[in-house]
């Protein structure tokens, strides 16, 4: 079971996990990693692929490395839809090609300033660009 009595505050028992789900796909990215640090029972909504489906990583383009765009194609891979890596420098070739084979169906990608990444990365998500 991944939601034990223990783990669970009040508005956990009184709200179906389907509700909280729908409520979460409503957050931000950094809100939704701050839910996720709440509990364990957050912690698998706020982290569940589905709210994960768009993502804008530009206010963290200082931050973003290579290992984060592969960890997010891990998790999210079948649900993420858009993803603007614009201005993320630390991004480079490799991450983008591990990117592709784990997120078949993005639909827009941005890559706007990242100078890491070459043409024949670019090249996998013509179809997207």
């Amino acid at each position: 079971m991944v939601f034990s009595n223990n783990d669970e505050g009040l508005i956990n028992k009184k709200l179906p996990k389907e509700l909280l789900l729908r409520i979460f796909s409503f957050l931000d990215i950094v809100t939704l990693c701050r839910c996720a640090q709440i509990s364990k029972a957050w912690n698998i909504l706020a982290l569940d692929g589905s709210n994960w489906q768009r993502i804008d990583l530009f206010n963290f383009q200082t931050d973003v490395e290579g290992r984060v765009v592969e960890n997010i194609s891990k998790r999210c891979g079948g649900f993420l839809r858009k993803l603007s890596l614009r201005g993320c420098i630390g991004v480079g070739d490799s991450s983008l090609k591990t990117f592709a084979q784990n997120c078949r169906n993005i639909e827009h990608l941005n890559l706007n300033g990242c100078t890491k990444i070459t043409d024949s990365a670019s090249a996998l998500f013509q179809h997207v660009l």
